[in-house]
């Protein structure tokens, strides 16, 4: 019983058939080396897959666990060749700061600083958009939103400030 229990667990369960356009999709990922090592990783194990070889030797030759191969032949067997090299998307985590909270903190930042101050720090904007707009945000969110669009409030040369002001 152990033995067809052992014999089960390495069987093939997916089968990969390629055709000429896909194998030399996949040879030319390997040799140009142009790719992420992961996609790389995948593609040689999908063409010794379709050589014939088992998971347990693919796994060593490829550097991968014997679990990687059964995960890529099947990514294969159900989704094809691209959802086998790469992996899907992933949705992350939603923005703090959103359009219209950018387009409200940069006209806040183009306006007079508050009294007392000389300019508009950090800290100073995520007090006002807590205020504003009822969102606590981290001064690293609005200095990553900022900084994508080169606008540095904290730097009086690089704000716009109004005729009245």
């Amino acid at each position: 019983m152990i033995y067809c229990w052992y014999m089960s667990k390495y069987q093939q369960k997916h089968i990969i058939t390629l055709s000429s356009r896909e194998e030399a999709r996949l040879r030319a990922i390997t040799r140009t080396g142009n790719r992420g090592a992961l996609v790389i990783k995948r593609a040689r194990i999908l063409l010794k897959s379709a050589a014939g070889m088992k998971d347990a030797d693919i796994a060593p030759m490829v550097d991968v666990t014997v679990r990687t191969v059964e995960n890529v032949r099947r990514r294969f067997a159900d989704s094809g060749i691209d959802r086998a090299l790469h992996d899907a998307p992933r949705t992350g985590q939603p923005k703090k700061i959103t359009d219209a909270d950018e387009a409200h903190l940069v006209a806040v930042a183009c306006s007079p600083a508050p009294e007392g101050c000389t300019h508009w720090t950090l800290e100073l904007l995520q007090k006002r958009l807590r205020h504003d707009r009822k969102k606590d945000v981290s001064t690293v969110a609005i200095w990553k939103r900022f900084d994508a669009r080169g606008i540095k409030p904290w730097r009086e040369k690089n704000v716009v400030h109004s005729a009245g002001g």
